[in-house]
């Protein structure tokens, strides 16, 4: 009875944050962005404070954590009945949705570390759920271990930004970036800043070659899975969303952002495609829309990357709560290449290096962020297309095909317009493009990795001695976590009970 009342009273918070965060978000609107001081206090000369910073990143993202988390919650009320440890997960699920969401009103470096710290060991707590299951284990110290090294990157970042501004406030931060542009423009320090919390992001977002541990965390309950897969593995792009401005100056970040979220969007959908297992399955479409999201960062659409992080939030959690209905969308056919793809090929390649020749510019900046994202939905629409099994014509298929993906296209651009000019005070505007430079050249290596993907998604459906090897590989997850295992299997065994 008294587990009863307690879990309750979880749920009923739960639902709470979630009103309260539908009110934060309608202030924002209606009356703008604002700080919220909770507690200051000066510790060893550093003014710590604990601000919540309500804006049109924040409170959508707020709004967004709490819904899913209630909805989770209900879920695993009938899900875990009769469980042992059900308190143990309704606990630990309100721990790290408030480290969740207070890491998203976060207004300064120092308490967005200390949050996404608490998500951390909340998530490794959850993560435990069957202390006696090895693989449980095994996929939590993996998680863990990996986790450490995001931590070490992120505290590398704040601590050079401190060392360069002074301050740990986001506002201050960006202020005094905005009114140092000689400094921007010739300092290598920037660089690596940017570069330490670009790190920090891949990741804490599971980006290749740090992935391996996400598929291996299926062992845990589903309703911890759906919050994972849907709450917090989408805090690498909320830190670059909110970081954007010291984004727009430097080179080797954004570049890194491109090329390693292209290249994990490839091999995650790749990978996804060998798998037979739904939640194994899932997990590797999850480390491919992550690739997605910082890939949309690192070209500097961000409006794009928050659409993509609020329906990938929702859609997955749907996923997983769901496995069950999903085998028969597993069995879709793969893709098939043709002359439309062909055109967003080319379509991409001729565009983007027509802005990078003639630097095309609109009224609001630059468009080859957009251009390029463009080009890379076109040829993921035409991924999901297949031969029509009824007896119409070709020209009257594809002309429906094309009418669709252009409407889609379409609505796409209408909701991520509507989104940017949401974000325009939090957000920079896109980058303009003039000439070949590491962005430009970034881009279009990246827009060949999804060509190759493509082309790789038809070669596996041939039986050759080189898709099966490739079938092989990608089955087992590159073998990351077979190496993985061994060493942990080597350095420090899983005690196995009974």
């Amino acid at each position: 009875m008294r587990k009863s009342v307690s879990i309750r009273v979880v749920h009923g918070i739960l639902w709470a944050l979630a009103l309260l965060a539908l009110f934060s978000c309608i202030r924002v609107f209606f009356f703008g962005s604002m700080n919220m001081p909770i507690l200051a206090f000066t510790f060893s000369g550093i003014k710590v404070s604990l601000t919540l910073k309500l804006d049109a990143l924040s409170t959508i993202l707020f709004i967004m954590i709490s819904l899913l988390a209630a909805a989770i919650a209900r879920f695993a009320i009938r899900y875990l009945d009769g469980e042992e440890r059900q308190w143990y997960f309704y606990r630990y699920l309100l721990l790290t949705v408030i480290g969740v969401c207070l890491f998203v009103l976060s207004s300064n470096l120092l308490m967005l570390f200390a949050c996404w710290l608490l998500t951390s060991y909340g998530l490794h707590q959850l993560l435990l759920f069957f202390p006696d299951r090895a693989d449980a284990v095994n996929a939590a110290r993996k998680k863990a271990l990996v986790s450490r090294l995001g931590d070490l990157a992120l505290l590398a970042g704040i601590f050079l930004t401190y060392d360069t501004f002074h301050s740990l406030e986001f506002d201050r931060i960006f202020e005094v970036y905005n009114a140092w542009p000689s400094f921007r423009q010739e300092s290598t320090r920037m660089e690596w800043i940017v570069l330490f919390f670009v790190m920090g992001a891949m990741i804490k977002s599971a980006q290749f070659p740090f992935h391996f541990w996400l598929p291996d965390t299926m062992a845990t309950p589903t309703p911890v899975s759906a919050m994972m897969h849907a709450g917090i593995i989408n805090a690498g792009g909320f830190l670059m969303i909110r970081l954007s401005p010291l984004l727009q100056s430097v080179e080797v970040g954004p570049a890194v952002l491109i090329i390693a979220g292209a290249t994990t969007s490839v091999y995650g959908a790749l990978s996804m495609i060998t798998q037979s297992n739904i939640k194994r399955k899932l997990g590797y479409s999850t480390i491919s829309q992550m690739g997605m999201m910082l890939f949309a960062c690192g070209l500097g659409a961000y409006g794009v990357a928050l659409l993509h992080i609020f329906a990938h939030s929702f859609y997955k959690a749907h996923a997983f709560l769901s496995t069950g209905g999903l085998v028969d969308e597993a069995r879709k056919a793969g893709f098939k290449l043709r002359p439309i793809g062909l055109f967003g090929i080319l379509l991409g390649i001729g565009g983007a290096l027509a802005f990078a020749y003639f630097s095309f510019e609109f009224e609001n900046g630059g468009r080859f962020p957009y251009f390029i994202y463009g080009a890379v939905l076109w040829l993921g629409l035409v991924q999901n297309t297949g031969r029509s099994s009824v007896g119409y014509s070709y020209v009257r298929v594809w002309s429906v095909i094309l009418v669709l993906m252009l409407v889609a296209v379409g609505l796409y651009g209408l909701v991520e317009h509507g989104l940017g000019q949401y974000l325009s005070e939090v957000a920079p505007a896109s980058p303009s493009v003039s000439g070949l430079s590491p962005y430009s050249i970034s881009s279009l290596i990246a827009l060949g990795l999804f060509c190759l993907g493509l082309l790789l998604t038809r070669s596996l459906q041939r039986g050759s001695s080189l898709s099966r090897r490739l079938y092989a590989f990608l089955l087992n997850g590159g073998y990351f976590s077979a190496a993985s295992d061994r060493f942990f299997e080597k350095n420090t065994p899983v005690v196995r009970e009974g």
